[in-house]
């Protein structure tokens, strides 16, 4: 994340664009295309696409609309082939999830995801 100039509060926040100050307006409207995009494509009218070419070219929009496409298709694919069993992955408890995010161990990714919903 620190080479993309992203705060662990920048991840952290990503459901409470609004209420965060640590996001720019561009952030804040690309977070809302990820949202809408992702829960209710249909309200995506001119009025907020004009807001969006804004702050981000042409060339941009294309991508991140790919991008957000392929991570929604890609979470389908995942759920329809039931991913999640058919491939298990070792998640750690919350204890050792909290020690890795406190930077005292150095255990994987997994540890810290799982220690976000616990």
């Amino acid at each position: 994340m620190a080479q993309h100039d992203l705060s662990e509060d920048d991840y952290l926040h990503v459901g409470n664009r609004d209420g965060y100050d640590g996001y720019s307006q561009a952030e804040r409207d690309a977070l809302e295309y990820c949202e809408k995009y992702a829960t209710d494509h249909m309200s995506i009218d001119q009025a907020f696409m004009d807001r969006m070419v804004e702050h981000y070219s042409d060339e941009m929009m294309v991508d991140m609309t790919l991008s957000i496409g392929c991570w929604i298709a890609f979470g389908r694919i995942n759920q329809v082939m039931d991913v999640s069993v058919s491939c298990p992955l070792r998640m750690k408890g919350p204890e050792e999830a909290i020690e890795a995010m406190d930077g005292s161990s150095q255990d994987d990714i997994l540890a810290m995801r799982s220690a976000r919903f616990a």
